[in-house]
C-alpha cells in the first residue's frame, strides 16, 4: 500500500504527458503510485508511458476501451487505488517539486481529510501567474454552494472521503471538481495550502475551458444539481446569480433562447438586479 495514489486521467496528451508523469518523480515525498488511465487514447500515449515505467515501477497504466470522459477516467484510477490519499493532476499540467509534502503538511497540521492549494496559471504567449485561488478553509460547504472552489490538480482527498460520496459524477461535463468539493465540504473540513502547488496550463487548444457550450452546460449541471442547498443555505441572491451566471455562459455560446431563459429564471428568484439583466442577458 502506498501512502498517496496520484490519478492522471489522458486522451491523445503523449506530447505533455511525460511532463505531468516527470513533475510528480521528483517529489520530495517518495511513498506514492501513479495511475495513468487512458481515456482510449489514439496517439503514442501507451508506449510514453511504457518508457517511464522502465525507469519507475510506481508508475501503473491501465487503458479504457472507449473513450469515457475524463470523470470516467479518474473514477476508474480511484477504484485500482491503494493508497490512503488520492492527488489529481492532469496530464497537460505540472505539480512544483513540494506538492505532495505541503498538502500532507496541512492534512497533519489541521487533521482534515481535504486538501487544495493555489496554483500558476500558464498562458499560450508563455505568459505565468499566481492564479489566485479562494483561500476556502474550514466548514466551507456554504461558501461552495455560493461560488466555484477548487481545481482537481490542487486537491489532496482522503480515498474514505471520496468513497464515502460515492466517487466523482460522470454525468458531468464541467465544472467537475466544484460539484467534487460541494459533495466533499457537506461532510468535511478543508485545508488551504498557501503556497501554489502546480502549474495550471491554459494555453492547450482541447481543453475543457476552450468549450464555451461545454461550460455552460456544465455550469447549469453543477447549479441544478444543487439548487435546493444553494437557495436553503446560501440564499435567493446566490441561486439567482448562478442562473445569471448560466445565462451569461449561454449567451457566449450563442444559444440565445437558453440565455434569455435562465435569465429569466435568475430575475424571478431575485428580481433585483434589473440591469445586469439587460446588460448581461438580452442580446444586441
Amino acid at each position: 500500500m502506498s501512502l498517496v495514489s496520484v490519478i492522471i486521467p489522458t486522451y491523445n496528451r503523449s506530447s505533455t504527458l511525460s511532463s505531468a508523469i516527470n513533475s510528480v518523480l521528483v517529489q520530495s515525498v517518495e511513498d506514492y503510485e501513479i495511475i495513468v488511465v487512458d481515456d482510449a487514447s489514439t496517439d503514442d500515449t501507451a508506449a510514453c508511458v511504457y518508457e517511464l515505467q522502465k525507469r519507475d515501477n510506481r508508475i501503473q497504466y491501465t487503458c479504457h476501451a472507449h473513450n469515457e470522459g475524463a470523470q470516467a477516467a479518474r473514477n476508474t484510477g480511484i477504484r485500482l487505488s491503494r493508497g490512503k490519499w488520492i492527488a489529481f493532476l492532469d496530464s497537460d499540467d505540472q505539480w512544483l517539486p513540494p506538492s505532495l509534502a505541503n498538502r500532507l503538511e496541512v492534512a497533519r497540521q489541521c487533521s482534515t481529510d481535504v486538501v487544495h492549494s493555489d496554483c500558476y496559471v500558464t498562458y499560450k504567449n508563455g505568459h505565468t501567474k499566481q492564479f489566485g485561488v479562494p483561500v476556502l478553509a474550514g466548514w466551507v460547504y456554504r461558501d461552495l454552494l455560493a461560488r466555484a472552489g477548487p481545481m482537481f490538480q490542487a486537491l489532496l482527498v482522503a480515498k474514505k472521503a471520496l468513497e464515502r460520496i460515492g466517487q466523482l459524477d460522470e454525468k458531468i461535463v464541467a465544472y467537475q471538481e466544484w460539484d467534487t468539493a460541494i459533495r466533499l465540504a457537506k461532510h468535511y473540513r478543508f485545508g488551504f495550502v498557501q503556497e501554489p502547488t502546480f502549474i495550471y496550463n491554459c494555453g492547450g487548444e482541447d481543453t475543457i475551458s476552450k468549450n464555451v457550450l461545454y461550460d455552460a452546460i456544465g455550469y447549469r449541471q453543477v447549479v441544478h444539481k444543487h439548487a435546493i442547498p444553494i437557495l436553503l443555505r446560501a440564499g435567493p441572491a446566490a441561486l439567482s446569480g448562478h442562473y445569471r451566471g448560466v445565462a451569461i455562459r449561454m449567451k457566449r455560446a450563442g444559444y440565445y433562447k437558453e440565455a434569455r431563459r435562465y435569465g429569466s429564471v435568475s430575475f424571478v428568484i431575485w428580481p433585483f438586479r434589473l440591469r445586469e439583466f439587460f446588460r448581461h442577458i438580452v442580446p444586441r
